[in-house]
């Protein structure tokens, strides 16, 4: 006996066509299509982060002068805001606030000088040498006169003392701690690396 669900004739029933699947090559392209932009998302929110923290520490600084302070011209620096001033070794170069330094153009200005002498180390400042601990470091005070000073009027000894920097530049007329003095480390912006 013929079914009777099925009607017959033209119209006859034809079962539903299963839905299309994609071939297996398609389906793991596709993965790994979502796996790549998964991976490229993950990465660029570590670069993003990263980025943010190294845009907290660190800090780019440029020098445009025409005859800096530092030699080989450097004029590319990054300033490490989070070192600490018991990082600081000497000869290491630091970046400052200058203040009470007696030239109005200079206040507040911020400074790239080498710690020289760090707490402990003997300063001599005479119109001959500036010495550290007996070596000579620096020669002359070649700005004494375009500060309107003799240049025996700089001359001292003394002590770096707790939480000082004796600040030397590489230049003979370098605006340094032989016009100034010792510079407080609570004005030490960072620890510099020059780039270029």
């Amino acid at each position: 006996m013929p079914r009777t669900d099925r009607p017959a004739g033209p119209l006859a029933w034809v079962p539903p066509t299963p839905p299309a699947r994609r071939p297996p090559a398609t389906r793991s392209r596709s993965r790994s299509t979502w796996r790549a932009m998964a991976s490229a998302a993950v990465a660029l929110t570590l670069v993003l982060a990263l980025g943010a923290l190294a845009a907290n520490r660190y800090r780019v600084g440029l020098d445009f002068q025409t005859q800096g302070c530092l030699l080989n011209q450097a004029w590319l620096f990054v300033i490490d805001t989070h070192a600490t001033p018991e990082a600081i070794v000497q000869g290491d170069l630091v970046a400052f606030r200058l203040v009470g330094a007696g030239v109005p153009a200079f206040e507040g200005a911020l400074f790239v000088k080498r710690a020289a002498g760090v707490p402990g180390d003997w300063v001599s400042v005479t119109p001959e040498a500036t010495r550290i601990n007996g070596m000579v470091m620096a020669k002359g005070l070649a700005l004494a006169k375009a500060l309107g000073r003799d240049p025996a009027s700089f001359a001292r000894e003394a002590r770096v003392p707790v939480e000082h920097f004796w600040m030397l530049g590489e230049t003979a007329d370098s605006f340094d701690s032989r016009y100034w003095g010792m510079l407080p480390m609570a004005r030490m912006i960072g620890k510099v690396y020059v780039l270029r």
